[in-house]
């Protein structure tokens, strides 16, 4: 059974942190807000933790994973290498709704496709961004049961599997949007592979107007 804490009161927020914190720690499921919807967290390092997610999510072991992060620092921990122009795109649109993928490290315990890049985003959500200060990297998808739409109000959170989530951390309702948009830094030129809340044209722009080079 979960425990559900409103996120919105002002008295409840330490609380919501401190079980969020000790929840992720130890392998466990925690219902977080996100700019447009509501997400499933755990710790990023967490073998039982990342199998627990694939479990309430539906989701195969060939399929990866998104890494949430506190700040840009944070990635190079989690990848093999960054791009320069991956750098220059978290500089100039993290926190927000842009996903990099980029080449996996070594360093995640769960069982990353063999090959296959890690999509890496820092939110602007002030609460998950609060969080991600005080756990590291956070291993996430989307808060909703297979087949169900997402979850952006507050209502909406009582369809989570309870007997697989241990904190559910309401936070109002939320602006549903577009999504994240995605953007491939694994290979040589960057491509755009989804198009979301961030407009393509700007992106195009900027990418075309940055040198693409590694560190």
């Amino acid at each position: 059974m979960s425990v559900r804490i409103d996120a919105g009161d002002l008295h409840n927020r330490d609380r919501a942190i401190s079980m969020a914190y000790s929840t992720v720690r130890r392998g466990g499921l925690v219902i977080v807000p996100t700019e447009s919807q509501y997400a499933v967290v755990t710790d990023a390092f967490s073998a039982r933790g990342t199998a627990l997610l694939r479990e309430y999510r539906g989701l195969g072991p060939q399929v990866p994973l998104t890494v949430l992060v506190p700040n840009a620092n944070a990635v190079s921990g989690i990848t093999a290498s960054i791009p320069k122009i991956a750098r220059e795109l978290m500089e100039c649109y993290w926190p927000g709704e842009l996903t990099l993928l980029l080449s996996a490290g070594t360093t995640l315990a769960w069982d990353h496709p063999v090959g296959a890049p890690i999509a890496v985003r820092m939110p602007r959500h002030p609460y998950l961004l609060e969080l991600l200060g005080t756990t590291g990297p956070l291993a996430s998808s989307s808060a909703q049961p297979v087949g169900m739409p997402q979850i952006t109000q507050n209502i909406d959170l009582d369809m989570c599997d309870v007997d697989l989530v241990s904190v559910l951390i309401a936070a109002g309702d939320l602006a549903s949007g577009s999504g994240s948009t995605i953007i491939d830094c694994s290979g040589g030129e960057p491509k755009i592979l989804r198009e979301g809340a961030l407009a393509p044209e700007g992106l195009i722009e900027f990418i075309n107007s940055h040198e693409l080079t590694h560190d």
